[in-house]
C-alpha cells in the first residue's frame, strides 16, 4: 500500500532513536561526599496545529496575503538540547494549501494535500536573556522531504463544467451570442475532483510529486512549568518545486505563471512535554542561618508581604503598613484615615460623594456631549510608540442617524453621491455620512452644498488622529468659515437658498406636525442636479429582512448599509464610475461567500438599468459563423493590438483594460503580444480589427490561433478551406 508520507520510519527506527535520546551523563560535585547526577539529555515531544498559507502563480489578490487561502494543518515534533541555546528537532506536517483565482481575464483553482518530513536546528537566545525567564524568543532552520498531490475544481455538483463568462457569472455553457439566454448561473462546490498531473493542461507530462524545502521560522515559547512549554510561532516553506499548483513560467498563454518555485507558510501554535524524570534535589537545610530583615521592621523577609516598607513604620503581623479603615489605601498615604465602612475612595484615600459617583457615570456612558467634554486634542500624555501609530485627522459630514427606514427618494439620491458612508452605532442604529473629508473648511462647504440642494444635515464630526470621534461645535464652524469664507456658517447658508435652515432634520412623515410643517427642502422635493449626470456603479451584496451582525462584513472597509420603508436592509460595496471596476468588484464579493452580488447602477438619484448605463452584461460575446470546415471551431481569428518589450504605456494599457477579454504570447526575445477578440470567421475579426483602428489602436492587425498555437491570418483562412 503506498503511503503518504516521504520519510518513513520503523518501529525499530523510533526505538532507538529514543534510546539514543534517553542516554545520560554524570559528573562528579565536591559540595558532598556522595555523587549527584546531572541530567543533560532532555528528549521533548510536541504536538501542534495550525493554519497553512500557500503562496505561488495562483493568487487571489496578486502582491498581498491573502488569509482566506489558509488551510488546516497539523504537527509533531521530537526535539532534543544539544546545549542551552540550540535544539535539534525531527519534524512530520501534514495539511493542504489551495488558492482561487477569480477574476474577468484568469479563473484558477487548486487544492494539494501536503506531508512533509525532515529535520531542523532551533536557536532559543539563552546567551542573552535571564535565567529565570518566562518567556523566550526562538529561530529555526531545517531541511525536509514533501509529497504534495493536487487537484482542482472544474465541475459542480451535477456534472457542469463552469464557464465563466466576462460579466463576472458562473455558467453551465460556453459564453457564446447563442447562449446568452439559454446558459443559467451555476455555483462552485469546492469540491476539488480532477487531478490535475493527469488532467495535464500544460503538457508537463508525470511530473515528479515529490521534492525537498527549507523551512525556516521564528516564535516565542512560553515556559509554562519544568515539563511543559507553549509555542506561537510561523515557517516559512522554500520548496524547491514549482508544479504544486499545476501552473508554471512554461504554462500556456494566460496561464503563464512566474519564473519562482512554489512556496508555503505555516503558522502554528504546539504544546511540548519533556519526558525527562525531574531529578531529586534535597531540600537545603536552613537550620542555623540568620533571618534576613532588609527593611527593618522586625518581620523576617521570608515572610514578609510588605518587603519594602518605608523606615519606621509601623506594620501588621504580615509586615504591610497598618490600613486602618480597610480602604485599600495605607495610613501613611491616606487622606481620610476613617473613611466609612464600604465607600469607594480615590487614590488618596478620600471617600467619593454620591454625586461624584453620579457624574463619572454619566460622563461613562454619554454620547451626546452634555456630560462629556469635547475637546479637539486627545493623549496629550502620549508615548512615542503611540505617536508613531497616530492616524490623520478628517472630519464628516453627518446627515442623519436611523432606527428605522428612510424614504426611496433619499436612499437613491445618496446612493447616486460616491462619497456617502454609513456606520452602526453600539445601540444599532445607521448613521449617513459624507465623510473622508480632509479639513473642517472643505466640510462646511460640504455641509452647506448639501443643504442647498435639499438634504439636511445635522452635524459635522471630527474624527481625530487617535480614532475617536467628536462634535465640531456652531461656535468653532463660524469661526472656521469667517476665516475661510467671510461670513458664517448660516449666512453661507442663507446666501445659498432662501429658506432659514431646519433646526431637526425631518425624514419621516410621522415626524409632521401643525407645528413643524413640511420643509420644502424635504428629500422628496429635493434637487439632485448638482451630482451630475454621471452613473454610480455600487455593489449590492445582499438585501434582509432584518439587519445582520456586523462580522458578517469584517473587512469591508467600504460598506454602506441603507434600510428603506420597506422594511429591507440592503447592503452595498463600492462606488464606481466604471462598469468594469464595479464588475470586478462583485467577483471579489462572491470570492468572499456573497453568491447573490451584482452591481446596481444609480443615476440623478433614480436606480438604473445596467443597459441603460452603459454597460453590457456579457461583453466579447463571440458570434458563431457555422461552417461545413473540418476545422471550425478549432481556428479563431484574434487581434494583436500590441507588442511591448519592457512596460505598457500607461494610456495604452487603460485602453486595454477597456477591451474586457486580453490574451498574451511571450515571445523568444522577451517581447510580450496583446491580442482581443476570438472569432470563427475572418470577416468578423476584420470588422473588430477597423473598430480598434478607429478607437486609437493603429497598429492592430488579424492573426489567427489553430489548436493552442498562434498563426498568420491566412493561415486560418486556408484551414478553414
Amino acid at each position: 500500500m503506498k503511503s503518504l508520507l516521504i520519510v518513513r520510519f520503523s518501529a525499530t527506527s523510533i526505538l532507538l532513536l529514543f534510546m539514543v535520546l534517553s542516554v545520560k551523563s554524570f559528573s562528579q560535585t565536591d559540595t558532598t561526599a556522595n555523587e549527584e547526577r546531572e541530567w543533560n539529555i532532555r528528549p521533548s515531544l510536541s504536538i501542534g496545529a495550525g493554519m497553512l498559507n500557500y503562496q505561488g502563480d495562483i493568487i487571489a489578490n496578486k502582491g498581498s496575503f491573502n488569509p482566506f487561502q489558509n488551510k488546516l494543518s497539523f504537527q509533531i515534533n521530537a526535539s532534543q538540547p544539544i546545549t542551552s541555546y540550540l535544539d535539534v528537532n525531527f519534524f512530520m506536517l501534514f495539511g493542504k494549501i489551495g488558492a482561487n483565482e477569480r477574476s474577468l481575464v484568469r479563473n484558477l483553482n487548486f487544492e494539494s494535500r501536503i506531508t512533509t518530513g525532515g529535520l531542523g536546528v532551533t536557536y532559543n537566545f539563552d546567551h542573552f536573556l535571564k535565567v529565570d525567564r518566562y518567556l523566550e524568543p526562538y529561530v529555526s532552520l531545517g531541511f525536509e522531504a514533501f509529497e504534495f498531490i493536487s487537484k482542482t475544481d472544474r465541475f459542480d455538483s451535477y456534472g457542469n463544467q463552469y464557464n465563466y463568462w466576462s460579466d463576472g457569472t458562473l455558467r453551465n455553457l460556453p459564453e457564446t451570442k447563442e447562449n446568452v439566454s439559454e446558459a443559467i448561473e451555476i455555483t462552485r462546490d469546492y469540491l476539488y475532483e480532477t487531478d490535475i498531473r493527469t488532467l495535464n493542461q500544460d503538457g508537463f507530462g508525470n511530473y515528479a510529486q515529490r521534492s525537498f524545502a527549507i523551512p525556516f521560522g521564528a516564535g516565542f515559547n512560553m515556559l509554562m512549568n519544568d515539563k511543559m512549554t507553549f509555542t506561537m510561532g510561523f515557517e516559512y516553506h522554500w520548496t524547491f518545486s514549482d508544479y504544486i499548483d499545476g501552473i508554471t513560467v512554461e504554462s500556456r498563454g494566460i496561464r503563464e505563471g512566474n519564473n519562482a518555485t512554489d512556496k508555503f507558510m505555516n503558522t502554528f501554535m504546539r504544546i511540548t512535554y519533556d519526558l525527562t524524570p525531574i531529578p531529586h534535589i534535597p531540600e537545603p537545610d536552613n537550620r542555623g542561618i540568620d533571618k534576613g530583615d532588609l527593611d527593618q521592621d522586625s518581620v523576617p523577609d521570608f515572610a514578609d508581604m510588605c518587603p519594602n516598607t518605608p523606615l519606621g513604620l509601623e506594620v501588621d503581623l504580615r509586615g504591610c503598613p497598618l490600613d486602618t479603615d480597610k480602604d485599600g489605601v495605607y495610613d501613611y498615604v491616606d487622606d481620610e484615615i476613617n473613611s466609612p465602612e464600604g465607600s469607594t475612595v480615590d487614590s488618596l484615600g478620600v471617600a467619593l460623594s454620591d454625586a461624584a459617583l453620579e457624574a463619572m457615570y454619566l460622563e461613562f456612558i454619554d454620547e451626546s456631549g452634555k456630560y462629556s467634554k469635547y475637546t479637539n486634542e486627545s493623549y496629550s500624555m502620549e508615548t512615542a510608540e503611540r505617536k508613531t501609530q497616530r492616524r490623520k485627522t478628517s472630519y464628516s459630514v453627518k446627515i442623519g442617524e436611523f432606527e428605522e427606514g428612510i424614504n426611496d427618494s433619499l436612499a437613491n439620491i445618496l446612493l447616486s453621491m460616491t462619497d456617502v458612508t454609513t456606520r452602526i452605532t453600539a445601540d444599532g442604529k445607521t448613521v449617513i455620512e459624507v465623510s473622508n473629508i480632509e479639513s473642517l473648511p472643505d466640510a462646511i462647504k460640504r455641509k452647506v452644498e448639501l443643504e442647498s440642494s435639499g438634504i439636511a444635515t445635522t452635524d459635522v464630526i471630527e474624527n481625530n488622529a487617535s480614532g475617536e470621534k467628536s462634535r465640531v461645535t456652531t461656535v468653532e464652524q463660524d469661526v472656521v468659515s469667517k476665516s475661510s469664507f467671510g461670513m458664517t456658517v448660516e449666512e453661507a447658508l442663507q446666501k445659498n437658498k432662501s429658506l432659514p435652515a431646519p433646526k431637526k432634520l425631518i425624514l419621516s412623515e410621522n415626524e409632521y406636525t401643525l407645528n413643524r410643517p413640511i420643509d420644502p427642502r424635504s428629500v422628496s422635493a429635493a434637487d439632485d442636479s448638482q451630482f451630475g449626470a454621471q452613473t454610480v456603479y455600487r455593489v449590492q451584496i445582499g438585501a434582509f429582512a432584518n439587519k445582520l451582525s456586523a462580522e458578517q462584513f469584517e473587512g469591508i472597509n467600504d460598506l454602506l448599509v441603507v434600510t428603506t420603508q420597506d422594511g429591507l436592509t440592503r447592503y452595498y460595496t463600492g462606488a464606481f464610475t466604471s462598469y468594469q471596476q464595479a464588475a470586478s468588484r462583485k467577483i471579489d464579493m462572491v470570492q468572499r461567500g456573497f453568491d447573490g452580488a451584482y452591481v446596481a447602477p444609480f443615476r440623478n438619484g433614480k436606480r438604473v438599468t445596467i443597459e441603460s448605463s452603459g454597460g453590457t452584461r456579457a461583453e466579447n460575446v463571440v458570434p458563431i459563423n457555422k461552417s461545413s470546415s473540418a476545422n471550425t471551431g478549432k481556428v479563431k481569428f484574434l487581434i494583436q493590438v500590441g507588442a511591448y518589450k519592457n512596460q505598457i504605456p500607461a494610456d495604452v494599457l487603460d485602453k486595454m483594460m477597456d477591451l474586457g477579454r486580453i490574451e498574451q504570447e511571450k515571445t523568444g526575445d522577451g517581447t510580450v503580444k496583446y491580442f482581443t477578440g476570438n472569432f470563427d470567421s475572418y470577416e468578423e475579426a476584420k470588422a473588430m480589427k477597423e473598430q480598434l483602428t478607429s478607437s486609437g489602436f493603429d497598429g492592430a492587425f488579424v492573426a489567427a490561433k489553430y489548436n493552442g498555437k498562434f498563426i498568420s491570418a491566412n493561415e486560418g483562412i486556408e484551414l478553414l478551406k
